[in-house]
């Protein structure tokens, strides 16, 4: 078979599904042949070639066709680049099965170049102070296995991994209907220690409280990705947006890492294990969510993470009432964070006989009607202890200033709530 013969027969198509790459719908990829953040491989599938427009590709400057793709990618010689696609067009070589870490690494991808074309995901991403360009994020608009795109390969794939869900039923057109895991959702990848996908975190895009965070089965991995070892400081979030948004906007030093929880809920194995390895941590900050279930998740981690390092510090930042990272970044400027972590607070652990002690101390058993405790009586005047939360009590109403900081007036934020006693 000569190389003209070979060129009719296989097809770019072909070569590019066998490697298990697909284009986006400009027909660009991100080049294997080099280190490429953003897609500079366009395809020419009427003229079966290929070109990358980035200066940094050793390809740069010539039109690649099929056998000079099997080439650069096997990193293989010219003939031995036409044996292979010898192979390709008889069928005597088959493409392995794409892994976990494959299929996912290329569906980020492919979610991270929706966000461009998405007025809907670029406005919610920009609502929430992140910027696209320079944080891993995608936008996931349920669109990648229909028309042109739809692919037998990709759709398998992402079935076995819960990208799609089988409804098991047919559509009008009598083609089996699928269903789009964390469709209008924005993406994040999860991050196994060698720093490749092994998870996606979804998060919707709609107003709608009640599904709103959603995670593949089988769900593994860390975000924004393992602390480093060499890290003094450690910061848990509650969420992963509130990661993102400390990342960007925290003014994380050097030696201080960011991770992630899964909720009040979420610190899981895969956490502690990644804490453990860490060799030199001094810190351990909890910057969770100003409200009751935030409050406890702290009481209920701190000391299991203090088993497990007697040496590290636990600390807390005392967060206002309701809010977490993200809201803060919306209405405030970005120095709050800073500002917020530098005043954290020393976490104060109670052995249980301790506690016990406090508590004796502080309840007397009444001995008669007479002896029985008095109401204790409600402190009238403005309490300014709390600088994000001011409270004034008078004898018909509370009132609450909540969001200001008196040092700070061009972030003003306030809501005023009244009580009527």
């Amino acid at each position: 078979m000569t190389i003209v013969e070979i060129k009719q027969q296989l097809t770019l198509a072909q070569v590019l599904h066998y490697y298990h790459l697909k284009p986006d719908k400009n027909m660009r990829l991100c080049c294997p042949f080099h280190e490429d953040k953003t897609p500079s491989l366009q395809v020419y599938y009427k003229t079966h070639t290929a070109y990358c427009f980035s200066s940094n590709c050793k390809t740069h400057g010539k039109s690649l066709d099929v056998i000079d793709f099997i080439m650069h990618k096997e990193n293989a010689t010219k003939h031995e680049a036409i044996l292979k696609a010898k192979t390709m067009i008889s069928g005597t070589t088959t493409a392995n099965e794409p892994s976990r870490i494959e299929v996912l690494t290329n569906m980020f991808t492919y979610f991270k170049n929706g966000v461009s074309s998405s007025k809907q995901a670029k406005e919610y991403i920009e609502s929430r102070c992140l910027d696209y360009s320079n944080t891993e994020i995608g936008y996931n608009s349920g669109q990648f296995h229909h028309g042109k795109r739809k692919d037998e390969s990709l759709i398998k794939s992402c079935i076995k991994y819960g990208i799609l869900l089988d409804l098991g039923k047919r559509g009008r057109t009598g083609n089996v209907s699928y269903k789009s895991f964390g469709k209008w959702c924005i993406v994040f990848p999860l991050k196994n220690e060698r720093n490749q996908i092994v998870s996606l975190y979804f998060r919707s895009t709609l107003a709608d409280k009640k599904q709103r965070h959603f995670y593949l089965r089988d769900r593994q991995g860390l975000y924004p990705s393992y602390p480093s070892k060499k890290a003094k400081r450690l910061i848990l979030t509650e969420s992963i947006i509130d990661a993102a948004s400390m990342k960007a906007h925290g003014g994380i030093k050097s030696d201080t890492v960011v991770l992630a929880l899964y909720g009040t809920n979420g610190l899981t194995e895969e956490h502690l294990q990644a804490i453990q390895s860490i060799g030199d941590l001094e810190e351990i900050i909890f910057f969770l969510n100003g409200d009751t279930p935030g409050i406890k998740a702290v009481e209920k981690y701190a000391p299991m993470l203090r088993n497990s390092n007697r040496k590290v510090k636990i600390a807390r930042v005392e967060v206002p009432d309701n809010e977490d990272v993200n809201s803060l970044l919306q209405s405030h400027s970005p120095e709050i964070l800073t500002h917020l972590i530098e005043s954290r607070k020393e976490y104060t652990f109670l052995f249980s006989s301790e506690k016990e002690a406090a508590r004796n101390e502080a309840i007397e058993i009444p001995q008669n009607e007479e002896e029985k405790p008095k109401e204790k009586s409600i402190t009238k005047g403005l309490d300014t202890s709390n600088s994000y939360n001011l409270k004034y009590k008078s004898n018909t109403a509370n009132y609450q200033i909540k969001g200001f900081r008196i040092s700070q007036p061009d972030s003003l934020k306030i809501t005023l709530q009244i009580t009527v006693q």
